[in-house]
């Protein structure tokens, strides 16, 4: 319940008592690796990166086979600019869970902030593959080939990244 609670916080945005109810969570159960991630997700959205990641370890030791812990820890260590560590996390997640297109798509982000813009893409289809309605796949795999210089491509990936997801502002701009 105070997990459940603390997810409800969280989406109003009220971070704090969010984390007190994931807290009291894991105090109850201290093995409930889904109150340990969601605290995670809550220190994230609160800018604490060492706090969040701390969390998302945990929950990887409470639960190895968690692929969604192993995807947001990666998601930290790319905010970080640890792309070497968010990669091996995407690729834990990928191994529990081949189709988990979110972490193909973290993934791709990843190769693509390393320069490595043919990975990227190939996250991208695969991620797309999985999940043909994931915009923010498209979104992505339309900046790599901008930065391939393969603007026909770019395009055709940026409009259907706005068909799926009309109020994406950077879809547009990166069209632009």
């Amino acid at each position: 319940a105070f997990n459940s609670r603390g997810v409800a916080y969280q989406a109003k945005g009220d971070v704090d008592h969010a984390i007190a109810d994931y807290d009291q969570a894991l105090r109850l159960d201290p093995g409930f690796a889904v109150a340990a991630n969601n605290r995670g997700r809550a220190y994230q959205a609160k800018g604490d990166v060492d706090r969040a990641i701390a969390d998302y370890g945990q929950a990887i030791s409470l639960n190895p086979a968690y692929a969604t812990a192993h995807s947001n820890r990666g998601g930290a260590f790319e905010i970080k600019g640890d792309n070497d560590r968010a990669i091996a996390d995407y690729d834990a997640a990928i191994r529990i869970d081949p189709n988990y297109a979110r972490a193909y798509d973290n993934r791709g982000s990843a190769y693509g902030n390393k320069g490595d813009q043919d990975r990227a893409i190939a996250d991208y289809d695969q991620a797309i593959l999985l999940d043909p309605g994931l915009a923010h796949a498209y979104a992505n795999r339309g900046s790599a080939y901008t930065d391939k210089m393969d603007y026909d491509h770019a395009i055709t990936d940026l409009d259907q990244a706005i068909r799926l997801d009309p109020n994406s502002a950077q879809s547009y701009y990166n069209r632009g």
